[in-house]
């Protein structure tokens, strides 16, 4: 790695100049195309039907994607912290572009496809997903030290956007033809990532040699190289921005001195596990509900046109249409609270010299409503599916905008409490919560589903819950207590910090 490392500082004499507006620019078509590994579900069923893969078999590749972000995430955080931005780039860019470029061959060879061929393509995705990704995080953190919410929401809502973009180009430009769009994502993601090689050059600390003027670290802007990564506590406690500001955090790191400490002590550090387990139930809360909103609308839709009998006066929007309505409310939804949420934090820590974590608070706030929405029983309010259909967009769009808002605030509050030296890879180890949060809440909403799930179906030859939202309220009911348990963790540690530094 090191051999690689100084061929790559060679390299960089011959690649054209940059500063952090080019960095924060460049960002955005790399997360672009690490986004698209949520585009997953536009060429999956397709896939599927041309490889001749079961549904145990389909549900694999999507587990070999996720494995393959957590180890991603985890090994970039580390080669990041080391080595700088570049190498993880050039990582990024050759695992995803080969890896759909895998795919795209598989797909070809249909029923001679090999399954631990797919399912190493799929895991090749998943690492290219977070290496760029977390990366460009890390840069735009470092380069923007007094505006890092808002710098890293433009980074973070790009790649949440993703996956819709990609679907209009799917639809409109392949016409939903899998096999040329996989093609196009092996050329297109490979290139958009390597222009993060090219623009996101962030030195690590094996060979930073930092100049401080001020209380801002100079960038020089006559070398190839942008230097920004703190190489001490003292350094980056400069770049905490106005005196007031710096004042505030100083007393709060004179708390328990998170800053100063090793890798070994912060994941020792209870506050890293507080954080840990609040990370776990918001994105558990956010990520169940779109992975389950598909099963919520195949509730209300078989209960509206096969237990109730419909208006004969009246269409019947098809399951189909509805449930990528929904999927296009979320995303859209979840690109405005993660482009919102930077300024909202940042405005929460400049301006009302508070502290970040007020943000989630807001957050899970409008979580906490959208989950109640749906713990009632609304197809005893609601007379058709149309009125049904509205109620339940306005619960997909708050739980899409506090999934994106909430989230997008947790990279700056890890770079506030912790290491920056090593912020890359604290933050991917951070990331692994949503594992487990996912896991946790999706295995409430089954368990629920299933168990109402007793009615047997002639035409579709299968069971099915014919309860409407009686299928899953009881899972919203449960998430809505999670929710408001989050808030209590985080209001506690408000309480704390604001106590220890008065």
């Amino acid at each position: 790695m090191y051999v690689l490392h100084k061929g790559v500082k060679h390299v960089n004499q011959f690649l054209p100049f940059t500063n952090h507006w080019l960095i924060l620019v460049a960002s955005i078509p790399v997360s672009l195309s690490c986004g698209t590994l949520f585009a997953y579900s536009v060429y999956a069923t397709q896939l599927v039907k041309q490889c001749h893969l079961d549904t145990s078999q389909s549900a694999n590749l999507n587990i070999s994607a996720t494995i393959g972000s957590a180890f991603g995430a985890v090994f970039s955080g580390l080669v990041t912290d080391y080595y700088g931005t570049q190498l993880p780039m050039l990582i990024s860019s050759l695992t995803t572009g080969f890896g759909y470029l895998w795919l795209y061959i598989q797909y070809n060879l249909g029923e001679d496809s090999s399954l631990w061929q797919l399912l190493g393509s799929m895991f090749l995705i998943g690492i290219g997903s977070v290496a760029g990704y977390f990366s460009s995080i890390k840069a735009v953190t470092v380069n923007f030290p007094n505006f890092k919410g808002t710098a890293q929401s433009i980074t973070i809502a790009s790649f949440a956007i993703s996956s819709l973009i990609f679907s209009a180009i799917a639809t409109h430009i392949f016409k939903g033809e899998a096999g040329p769009f996989i093609g196009f994502l092996s050329i297109a993601c490979g290139l958009m990532i390597f222009i993060g090689f090219v623009f996101i050059r962030v030195d690590g600390y094996i060979d930073h040699t930092p100049v401080i003027i001020g209380e801002i670290e100079e960038i020089d802007e006559t070398s190839d190289e942008t230097s920004t990564i703190e190489s001490s506590a003292t350094e980056t406690d400069r770049l905490l921005g106005n005196s007031k500001d710096q004042e505030i955090r100083l007393k709060q790191s004179s708390i328990d001195d998170l800053k100063h400490k090793s890798l070994r002590d912060t994941f020792l550090h209870p506050v890293f596990w507080y954080h840990y387990v609040i990370l776990a139930i918001v994105q558990g809360l956010g990520q169940m509900y779109i992975y389950s909103v598909g099963f919520v609308l195949k509730a209300l839709h078989y209960y509206f046109t096969r237990v109730v009998p419909p208006d004969v006066n009246s269409s019947i929007p098809s399951l189909i249409h509805l449930q990528a309505l929904h999927v296009s409310i979320i995303a859209v939804a979840s690109f405005l609270g993660r482009l919102t949420s930077g300024p909202a934090s940042d405005f929460f820590v400049h301006k009302l010299h508070s502290q970040r974590h007020w943000v989630l608070i807001i957050g899970l706030s409008i979580m906490l409503t959208g989950h109640l929405l749906n713990s009632i029983l609304i197809d005893i309010v609601a007379l058709d599916l149309r009125t049904v259909n509205i109620y339940l967009s306005i619960a997909s769009a708050l739980i899409g905008y506090a999934y994106g808002f909430s989230f997008a605030s947790y990279p700056a509050i890890v770079s506030d409490l912790f290491n920056m030296k090593n912020y890359s890879f604290i933050w991917g180890a951070m990331y692994t919560a949503t594992t487990f949060g996912l896991t946790l809440m999706t295995k409430i909403f089954g368990y629920v589903y299933d168990g109402n799930t007793t009615k047997w179906d002639d035409k579709a030859q299968e069971y099915v819950c014919a309860k409407g939202s009686a299928c899953y309220n009881l899972s919203f009911q449960i998430t809505a207590g999670l929710c408001i348990l989050a808030m209590v963790q985080i209001l506690g540690y408000i309480y704390y910090r604001a106590y220890k530094t008065t």
